[in-house]
Protein backbone atom coordinates (compact mmCIF):
# COMPACT_ATOMS: atom_id res chain seq x y z
CA UNK A 1 0.00 0.00 0.00
CA UNK A 2 2.85 2.44 1.04
CA UNK A 3 4.41 1.82 -1.77
CA UNK A 4 1.33 2.51 -4.55
CA UNK A 5 1.15 5.62 -2.46
CA UNK A 6 4.67 7.14 -3.52
CA UNK A 7 4.57 6.02 -6.96
CA UNK A 8 1.27 7.49 -7.40
CA UNK A 9 2.11 10.41 -5.66
CA UNK A 10 5.63 10.30 -7.52
CA UNK A 11 3.54 9.91 -11.49
CA UNK A 12 1.18 12.96 -10.37
CA UNK A 13 3.82 15.11 -9.63
CA UNK A 14 5.53 14.20 -12.31
CA UNK A 15 2.15 15.16 -14.58
CA UNK A 16 1.04 17.80 -12.99
CA UNK A 17 4.22 19.97 -12.07
CA UNK A 18 3.46 19.79 -8.01
CA UNK A 19 6.69 20.67 -5.91
CA UNK A 20 5.66 18.25 -2.83
CA UNK A 21 3.34 15.20 -2.21
CA UNK A 22 2.71 14.88 1.69
CA UNK A 23 -0.37 12.85 0.81
CA UNK A 24 -2.07 11.11 -2.34
CA UNK A 25 -5.61 12.77 -1.07
CA UNK A 26 -4.35 16.26 -0.70
CA UNK A 27 -1.75 16.57 -2.79
CA UNK A 28 -4.25 15.22 -5.81
CA UNK A 29 -6.75 17.99 -5.36
CA UNK A 30 -4.46 20.73 -4.69
CA UNK A 31 -5.14 23.12 -8.24
CA UNK A 32 -2.13 25.87 -7.80
CA UNK A 33 -5.73 27.97 -7.58
CA UNK A 34 -6.42 26.54 -3.73
CA UNK A 35 -2.47 26.80 -2.98
CA UNK A 36 -2.56 30.40 -3.57
CA UNK A 37 -5.25 30.24 -1.22
CA UNK A 38 -8.74 31.24 -3.18
CA UNK A 39 -10.26 34.04 -4.74
CA UNK A 40 -9.11 36.40 -2.49
CA UNK A 41 -5.31 36.42 -2.94
CA UNK A 42 -5.65 35.81 -6.31
CA UNK A 43 -7.27 39.54 -6.28
CA UNK A 44 -4.72 41.10 -4.22
CA UNK A 45 -2.35 39.35 -6.17
CA UNK A 46 -3.82 41.10 -9.52
CA UNK A 47 -3.77 44.23 -7.56
CA UNK A 48 -0.51 44.74 -6.67
CA UNK A 49 1.01 43.23 -10.00
CA UNK A 50 -1.29 45.53 -12.15
CA UNK A 51 -0.62 48.35 -10.18
CA UNK A 52 3.35 48.16 -9.42
CA UNK A 53 3.32 47.58 -13.41
CA UNK A 54 1.62 50.40 -14.18
CA UNK A 55 3.93 52.76 -11.82
CA UNK A 56 7.34 51.18 -13.91
CA UNK A 57 9.09 53.18 -16.66
CA UNK A 58 9.88 49.87 -18.64
CA UNK A 59 6.65 49.40 -19.24
CA UNK A 60 5.28 53.03 -19.90
CA UNK A 61 4.81 52.66 -23.74
CA UNK A 62 3.06 49.28 -23.29
CA UNK A 63 0.13 52.21 -22.10
CA UNK A 64 1.40 55.16 -24.01
CA UNK A 65 -1.80 56.96 -24.76
CA UNK A 66 -4.17 54.77 -23.50
CA UNK A 67 -6.70 55.46 -20.18
CA UNK A 68 -6.43 52.67 -17.97
CA UNK A 69 -8.45 51.36 -15.55
CA UNK A 70 -6.15 50.05 -12.35
CA UNK A 71 -9.20 48.82 -10.89
CA UNK A 72 -10.85 47.73 -13.57
CA UNK A 73 -7.60 45.92 -15.22
CA UNK A 74 -6.93 44.53 -11.85
CA UNK A 75 -10.16 42.42 -12.02
CA UNK A 76 -9.65 41.09 -15.61
CA UNK A 77 -6.39 39.83 -14.84
CA UNK A 78 -7.58 38.35 -11.29
CA UNK A 79 -10.33 36.07 -13.56
CA UNK A 80 -7.87 35.63 -15.91
CA UNK A 81 -5.40 34.00 -13.28
CA UNK A 82 -8.11 32.24 -11.77
CA UNK A 83 -8.98 30.40 -14.69
CA UNK A 84 -5.49 29.73 -15.51
CA UNK A 85 -4.44 28.37 -12.04
CA UNK A 86 -7.92 25.83 -12.09
CA UNK A 87 -10.01 28.29 -10.03
CA UNK A 88 -12.86 27.76 -12.27
CA UNK A 89 -13.31 31.41 -13.40
CA UNK A 90 -13.87 31.96 -17.29
CA UNK A 91 -10.94 33.33 -18.71
CA UNK A 92 -11.66 37.37 -20.13
CA UNK A 93 -8.67 36.00 -22.66
CA UNK A 94 -8.54 33.35 -25.56
CA UNK A 95 -4.95 31.74 -25.55
CA UNK A 96 -4.38 33.25 -28.82
CA UNK A 97 -5.21 36.23 -27.60
CA UNK A 98 -2.46 35.90 -24.92
CA UNK A 99 -0.25 35.15 -27.00
CA UNK A 100 -0.82 37.90 -29.94
CA UNK A 101 -0.69 40.63 -26.59
CA UNK A 102 3.09 38.94 -25.75
CA UNK A 103 4.56 39.37 -29.15
CA UNK A 104 4.29 43.02 -28.25
CA UNK A 105 6.20 42.63 -25.30
CA UNK A 106 10.16 43.30 -25.41
CA UNK A 107 12.40 41.07 -23.61
CA UNK A 108 13.35 44.11 -21.13
CA UNK A 109 9.63 44.50 -20.80
CA UNK A 110 8.72 41.20 -19.95
CA UNK A 111 11.71 40.55 -17.30
CA UNK A 112 10.13 43.70 -15.61
CA UNK A 113 6.54 42.16 -15.77
CA UNK A 114 8.12 38.80 -14.54
CA UNK A 115 9.37 40.93 -11.41
CA UNK A 116 6.36 42.83 -10.50
CA UNK A 117 4.49 39.26 -10.87
CA UNK A 118 6.76 38.00 -8.49
CA UNK A 119 7.16 40.09 -6.35
CA UNK A 120 3.57 41.14 -5.57
CA UNK A 121 2.82 37.00 -5.93
CA UNK A 122 5.48 36.77 -2.31
CA UNK A 123 3.59 39.85 -0.77
CA UNK A 124 0.18 37.34 -1.04
CA UNK A 125 1.61 33.76 -0.88
CA UNK A 126 4.50 32.90 1.85
CA UNK A 127 4.76 29.10 0.91
CA UNK A 128 7.81 28.87 -1.58
CA UNK A 129 6.32 25.67 -2.48
CA UNK A 130 2.71 27.17 -3.61
CA UNK A 131 4.70 30.52 -5.33
CA UNK A 132 6.57 27.74 -7.49
CA UNK A 133 3.27 25.98 -8.42
CA UNK A 134 2.25 29.26 -9.26
CA UNK A 135 4.84 30.32 -11.37
CA UNK A 136 5.24 27.14 -13.09
CA UNK A 137 1.25 27.85 -14.11
CA UNK A 138 2.03 31.02 -15.25
CA UNK A 139 4.92 32.48 -15.77
CA UNK A 140 5.65 32.08 -19.28
CA UNK A 141 1.74 33.50 -20.04
CA UNK A 142 2.20 36.78 -17.65
CA UNK A 143 3.50 39.19 -20.19
CA UNK A 144 0.85 38.27 -22.60
CA UNK A 145 -2.11 38.44 -19.50
CA UNK A 146 -0.93 41.78 -18.86
CA UNK A 147 -0.40 43.29 -22.12
CA UNK A 148 -3.08 41.78 -23.26
CA UNK A 149 -5.39 44.44 -20.86
CA UNK A 150 -3.87 46.87 -21.70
Amino acid sequence: MKRHLIAACAAAMIGTGFVGCSSLGSMGSASAFKQLGGMENVSHLASGFVNSSLKDPRLSSLTAGKSVDPAATSGKVSNQLCAMLGGGCKAPLSESQVASAASKVSPEQSNAISEHFASSLKGVVSNSEARDVVMKSVGDKLPGVLTGFF
